[in-house]
């Protein structure tokens, strides 16, 4: 069992593998035998994920912190709709990314569909409105299973019990000069539709909007005059000797 943790912003950069541009963002996580037991990177250098991505990442299941943002709905069948933002304590910058997690925790004996469905039935899915400049991923979801539905000659793919969907999400430069200009917070919605069954009948296709106030803030940046317009909060920062560095690499062949 691990007992503590080190979380490793690093490079990973071989040997025997010259080094060009600008590095990638990654994390280790070790445990407490130095064992890398899980890890992240990501594919944009401004795009960054806090520690709680990779340590909820570990433990298997994310649990929103208590100033996350968060909304939920009830419905008759016992089927409950969660959405939260998981992340730099729940509140949106421009660059770093949070996670959007929607959550559907279904009784005992409920399921709901992935594609592909048969006509006449309704395929889980999701979709996010939120302000301009306001970025997110499409939806990870858990693995599903089969389900034997009689009539239909392939098993259907289902999710039980409790599942979540994920989505990155993220402030551009548009939705960051409005944070900059003064904005406390934005309105996002996450609407999923969806059908669910159990053993022996379907029911009626729902759709459910979930309404997120997600708080806003600052982020730093290097000094220069795009960083300000994005954020208006910004730190010197002289990269003038890296760049020659660089351009005296790429020449030297």
């Amino acid at each position: 069992m691990i007992r503590q943790y080190e979380v490793l912003n690093t490079i990973v950069q071989p040997d025997d593998v010259p080094f060009y541009g600008v590095p990638f963002p990654g994390f280790f996580l070790l445990d407490e035998d130095g064992v890398i037991v899980d890890k992240l990177f990501n594919r944009h250098f401004a795009h960054r994920d806090g520690v709680e991505a990779i340590l909820d990442s570990y433990a298997g299941r994310v649990l929103p912190g208590a100033g996350d943002p968060l909304t939920t709905a009830s419905e008759d069948d016992g089927i409950a709709v969660t959405a939260f933002v998981r992340g730099g304590a729940g509140v949106l910058r421009a660059g770093p990314r949070r996670r959007l997690i929607l959550r559907v925790a279904m009784p005992e004996g409920l399921h709901i569909y992935d594609d592909p469905v048969p006509d006449g039935m309704v395929a889980t899915s999701i979709t996010i409105d939120g302000p301009d400049g306001f970025r997110n991923d499409p939806a990870e979801c858990e693995p599903t299973h089969p389900f034997e539905l009689p009539g239909v000659t392939q098993p259907l793919q289902v999710w039980d019990g409790t599942v979540d969907f994920t989505m990155n999400v993220w402030a551009d430069s548009v939705l960051g000069k409005t944070i900059a200009d003064g904005a406390e917070s934005i309105e996002v919605d996450v609407t999923i539709r969806y059908q669910a069954c159990d053993n022996a009948q379907c029911f009626i296709p729902r759709t459910r909007t979930l309404r997120l106030e997600i708080p806003t803030g600052l982020s730093t940046r290097p000094n220069f005059s795009r960083a300000r317009a994005m954020v208006g909060e910004v730190v010197d920062m002289d990269s003038a000797t890296h760049m020659k560095r660089l351009i005296e690499r790429q020449t030297a062949d």
